[in-house]
């Protein structure tokens, strides 16, 4: 049974992969600064390390033991334009503290990039236009001077909006909370507009834990786009779902192209399915419901 490190294992994406992991056999670590025990999955043994990846010894005792890394800890975009250094510092010598950590027996990488390494006027060439996808285009090159230099085999995504039931930051957070805005009966408001990629967040989970089961090759980085829409469709379709209308777009589209296609999935990873908006709402809202009413009748 092979061990593996999942830094930000208690985030909005981490908790997921934890579980998509341990459905495929995997005991997991989870490093984290503020780690929140009470957002994983009942009945996941996890062992969980407390530290900063900003700190190269932490990382590296972290991951010792361990047979590969997934990496989630990152700053997103709004943190990042207000503080660049402390953006730089955790996303990208963060990233260099992990590839150092898995350079000396070679363990695979899957880490989080961002569809953000693109420009608007641009689907093709990476050309950012934020401190955040600026340092996660940055990583994308470090871990390919790692596999280069050292032999350490990776896979980055680069994925758009990715939205589901859980605890999500930052301002690419709105579909996830108007989705649990309509479960709870309570206004919210999404701050951007326009055509994007809306990306379930199991569909990234599975991916990051299939690059931990089956042997990576390379240093891959691999756009997900998800079901392509415009937000005015994802809110019409939340709320033919839920019968809650009181969520509002505010804010104006995202630097990123509002059309932009996904890479075709490695061989190596096996079936890799998108899930659909339609079929990401049902999902979330299921799931949202069922602890929602598991809180009420605490009460």
């Amino acid at each position: 049974m092979s061990r593996i490190l999942v830094t930000g294992g208690t985030g909005f994406v981490g908790v997921r992969t934890v579980a998509a992991l341990h459905e495929a056999g995997h005991t997991v670590r989870i490093l984290d600064l503020s780690p929140r025990p009470d957002r994983l999955p009942a009945g996941i043994p996890v062992e969980i390390v407390a530290g900063d990846i900003t700190d190269p010894n932490t990382v590296l005792q972290a991951a010792r033991d361990c047979d590969g890394i997934v990496h989630l800890v990152g700053l997103m975009t709004v943190d990042c334009a207000r503080d660049p250094v402390l953006g730089v510092r955790v996303n990208l010598i963060g990233s260099l503290n992990v590839l150092e950590a898995a350079k000396a027996r070679r363990l695979p990488v899957a880490y989080l990039s961002t569809a953000g390494v693109f420009g608007p006027e641009d689907a093709i060439h990476p050309q950012p236009m934020t401190v955040y996808g600026s340092t996660k285009l940055a990583v994308e090159g470090a871990a390919r001077a790692f596999f280069l230099d050292y032999g350490i085999p990776s896979l980055g995504l680069r994925p758009y909006i990715i939205y589901g039931p859980g605890v999500s930051a930052g301002i690419a957070a709105g579909p996830s909370i108007a989705i649990a805005a309509a479960i709870r009966r309570e206004p919210a408001e999404i701050c951007f507009s326009g055509r994007v990629g809306f990306v379930y967040v199991d569909d990234v989970a599975r991916m990051l834990a299939s690059a931990m089961t089956s042997p990576l090759e390379g240093a891959a980085v691999l756009t997900m786009s998800g079901d392509t829409a415009d937000m005015k469709d994802f809110v019409a379709e939340l709320a033919r779902q839920s019968g809650w209308t009181k969520i509002a777009i505010n804010g104006a589209p995202l630097r990123i192209p509002s059309e932009l296609a996904s890479d075709p999935v490695l061989a190596f990873l096996g079936a890799q399915p998108v899930t659909d908006i339609g079929s990401g709402i049902r999902l979330a809202i299921a799931e949202l419901k069922a602890g929602h009413e598991k809180e009420l009748s605490n009460v």
